[in-house]
């Protein structure tokens, strides 16, 4: 059996730990982007739709908003340019072009847009009754005629 000294082991274990700590340091490849969309009066608005786009490859990534108006994206390419657009019913779309994302770190990209001041033309419907349906009708029906009933063995 073989005996080891005291500085082989520790020199064991210093280089395990360093060797553990180089495989953590090379986890992180990501980036993130988050912000607020907001209206004219500062107030977050709910439910709109935040697409994000890498420039050099086309990659898309797209969020709602919040109750607070606040979006994210977790994990996006590292670097950039980003285009951010932020689009709402009745109201302007606003893009935001160059947005940088770096290794490790979040880009806070705030938005705020403008009422559009579309008129909304009014909807009208129309209806006709069907035949089929009828308040003499309450429950599924099949005919059966005479000769079906004979024809039954007894």
């Amino acid at each position: 059996m073989q005996k080891f000294t005291l500085k082989q082991v520790a020199f064991s274990l210093f280089a395990m730990m360093f060797l553990a700590f180089q495989g953590f340091s090379q986890g992180l490849t990501t980036s993130a982007i988050n912000g607020v969309v907001s209206d004219e009066k500062g107030e977050g608005l709910p439910g709109a739709t935040v697409i994000a786009v890498h420039t050099p490859s086309g990659t898309k990534y797209g969020a709602t908003t919040n109750v607070a108006g606040r979006y994210v994206f977790p994990s996006v390419r590292v670097g950039g340019p980003y285009k951010i657009t932020v689009t709402f019913v009745g109201y302007k779309e606003n893009a935001k072009d160059g947005v940088i994302a770096n290794l490790g770190s979040t880009a806070n990209i705030n938005i705020k847009l403008s009422e559009a001041g579309t008129q909304l033309n009014e909807v009208v419907v129309k209806a006709d009754k069907s035949s089929i349906f009828s308040s003499d009708r309450t429950g599924a029906a099949t005919g059966v005629v005479k000769e079906q009933i004979q024809a039954l063995p007894s």
